[in-house]
């Protein structure tokens, strides 16, 4: 792939350098130098060598006449060929030298694919930070050219380095905008392997809901390749189990097992194994645990492969540390250790045998390279240290946690002790209190004496309070007169104002109904058509508030009549083929509980009416309204067509959902939707107000 994106700068530089009309003196040499690199073209294939000849003799003529497009397109294509022999020291020279031609042409389209020839070069040669900043000037002028394809391979390349470089949120955004465009090119497979991406990096940052969200569409697209679908069911299953999920866990188990079973992918049979271990970790089965991480080790020693191994105790370790099983993670955690200096030591071999090999202009930049991998590997050791120390630390925390409980226990003895002891300095102040009493009492016969001689100064006094209250009683009885006066005077002003209200939103509705006449659009006569549905439906509400007898009162049953057949004639439903029924509970609610429930009735009705029955000659709508325990039940029920299978209302984007949601949520209300006979929707109320 990478030798056919570096080909493909020529095709793009060449019909450039084609558009741009030579001087009249020069047209024979700019046809001869176009002749020259054709037939360098049609020998790269087949011999090298001879194709870097006649691009040269290209180069040379351009530089004669001081042609610039043909000297870029001769410099570019000796850059190609010269990648393909693998001398990247010279093809970085000739691209380098094509550069600034192309950057005077003001040519974008080539220029972003030769930014992006070098940066395959840098990370080719492990240069990195090279390779990155290449790409990036790439994705620029990529993006700005519309070079999509290539534009996703460089937020690719970006994502992987940043991720190389330990830099795991930084890769995201990389991996999120690749993902963006793979989606707008219909790339399938690239959209599958970034989702995968993805769900692993939010695995490694313990965003363990994000991570299942990402290998559950890496399951949901991948429906032919069979090893993507079993990859991301054992990452389902992985973070299932992180997420102490258990039972939706084992599901999880079950699919991964079955899909594993099919293939001989030795990979995925020990990811598996060591995420089953990790569930019979979370459940704290040890003995389980064991026995498939014994599995997994076993399968790990025979392949000799430290990949598998780093991949399957990482799972491990990170499990047993959620469970806060430290010992096991302590152990997995050297395993680890032992496997990562395995993979480690080959890295260094790997690339010392490269710095050999390299030239010797290459030489200092490698040993560079190789001492930064080094630092890179003791930093990665020194936090595994201070992991194994923090391991301690919990333990200790842990034992003296339980001390501090022991000390609590006796602290709990001592305060029981003390309580008893008050106890019976309690009783002793009883008896006390008992002795005091018969003092009290004889005392009290010795003041009921006195009292008597009191009682006929009390009477006296009493008559002349009597007299005072009998006037204040009067007094009051002046003033509450005044206030029903003004109470029903305020009851017929409310009435009055409902009464307004209805009117005025009857105007909104008729002014809506006469704009919707006016539109063209289908659509946004349908939307006003919802709106004015919307706006009768409260206007009803303040129609039975003026004609009822309690003021903020709302009678149910002759609202939900009132609302059922206006949507009937709205929607020129002949009631004989759509039959309504309802079961509504006599009640009178709160304008506060009536306005929501009747939005959400108005959606609920509307959508079955406009809906339910368009593949039906006939058909059935249950409305039912009634108090159950402490709540209120809302049910509207169709026997239509129903819903779609895989329905999300919460990601329909429908607007009549959202005020169902939003209504919903202020009553405090569970919705829950059947779409499999018909749709049925309830919404079971706990908080709603009523006036008896």
């Amino acid at each position: 792939m990478r030798w056919l994106i570096l080909y493909s700068a020529v095709l793009f530089v060449w019909p450039v350098a084609g558009q741009i009309k030579p001087a009249p003196n020069r047209t024979e040499d700019s046809a001869a130098i176009k002749q020259y690199l054709v037939r360098s073209k049609e020998l790269s294939e087949k011999n090298t060598t001879a194709a870097i000849s006649w691009a040269t003799k290209a180069l040379a003529a351009a530089e004669a006449i001081n042609y610039l497009p043909g000297m870029a397109a001769s410099e570019t294509e000796l850059g190609i060929l010269y990648v393909k022999t693998r001398s990247y020291n010279e093809a970085l020279t000739h691209l380098e030298k094509a550069k600034p031609a192309l950057q005077k042409l003001n040519d974008e389209i080539s220029l972003g694919i030769l930014y992006k020839t070098i940066g395959d070069i840098y990370s080719a040669r492990s240069y990195f930070r090279q390779s990155f900043d290449n790409y990036r000037e790439a994705a620029a002028l990529l993006r700005k050219t519309g070079q999509l394809k290539l534009l996703n391979e460089c937020q690719d390349a970006m994502g992987n380095i940043t991720l190389d470089f330990g830099q795991p949120r930084g890769a995201l955004g990389y991996f999120k905008r690749s993902l963006a465009v793979k989606t707008s090119l219909n790339d399938e497979p690239g959209i599958i392997a970034t989702n995968s991406k993805l769900s692993k990096i939010y695995f490694s940052l313990k965003q363990y809901d994000s991570a299942l969200y990402f290998s559950r569409e890496v399951q949901r697209l991948a429906k032919e390749d069979a090893e993507a679908r079993a990859d991301g069911a054992i990452d389902e299953f992985v973070n299932l189990s992180f997420l102490g999920k258990l039972e939706e866990a084992a599901e999880a188990k079950k699919q991964a097992e079955k899909m594993i079973a099919r293939q001989s992918n030795l990979a995925n049979t020990v990811r598996l194994l060591a995420a089953t271990s990790g569930y019979y970790m979370a459940t704290k089965d040890k003995a389980m645990a064991e026995r498939y991480f014994d599995s997994a080790a076993s399968l790990v020693e025979k392949s000799r492969s430290p990949e598998l191994a780093i991949t399957g105790l990482t799972l491990l370790s990170e499990m047993s540390s959620q469970t806060e099983d430290y010992k096991t993670a302590f152990r997995m955690t050297r395993l680890l250790d032992k496997y990562k200096d395995i993979f480690r030591n080959e890295n260094i071999e790997r690339i010392s045998a490269e710095i050999r090999n390299n030239a010797d202009a290459s030489l200092k930049e490698k040993e560079i390279e190789y001492l930064s991998l080094v630092n890179k590997l003791k930093e990665q050791e020194l936090s595994k240290e201070e992991l194994k120390r923090m391991a301690l630390l919990r333990e200790n925390i842990l034992k003296d946690s339980s001390l501090a409980s022991q000390r609590l226990l006796m602290a709990a003895l001592e305060t029981e002790s003390n309580l008893r002891n008050s106890q019976l300095s309690k009783e002793k102040e009883l008896s006390l209190s008992l002795s005091r009493e018969n003092n009290l009492k004889q005392q009290l016969l010795n003041d009921e004496r006195r009292n008597k001689n009191m009682l006929w100064a009390g009477l006296a006094l009493m008559t002349l309070l009597g007299g005072i209250i009998f006037f204040q009683f009067k007094k009051q009885q002046k003033k509450n007169a005044i206030i029903n006066k003004q109470s029903s005077e305020l009851e017929v002003l409310n009435k009055e104002i409902h009464h307004r209200v209805k009117n005025n939103l009857q105007v909104i509705s008729s002014m809506l109904d006469l704009q919707s006449q006016s539109l063209n659009d289908e659509r946004a006569t349908a939307l006003i058509k919802e709106a004015i549905q919307r706006v009768q439906s409260m206007a009803f509400i303040h129609q039975n508030l003026y004609q009822g007898n309690v003021v903020n009162s709302v009678n149910m049953n002759e609202y939900i009549r009132m609302l059922s057949n206006h949507l009937f004639q709205t929607y020129n439903i002949r009631t004989d083929k759509i039959r309504l029924h309802t079961s509504i509970e006599d009640m009178n609610l709160h304008t506060d509980t009536a306005i929501p429930l009747g939005m959400i009735l108005n959606e609920l009705i509307s959508n079955a009416l406009k809906y339910a029955f368009r593949e039906k000659d006939s058909g059935d709508i249950w409305v039912t309204l009634k108090k159950q325990n402490n709540e209120m039940l809302l049910e509207v029920k169709d026997n239509g067509i129903g819903l779609k299978a895989g329905f999300d209302p919460d990601n329909s984007g429908s607007f009549g959902y959202e005020i169902i949601k939003a209504f919903a949520q202020k009553m405090k209300a569970r919705m829950n939707i059947d779409g499999s006979d018909g749709t049925d929707v309830q919404l079971i109320i706990s908080r709603f107000k009523t006036i008896t």
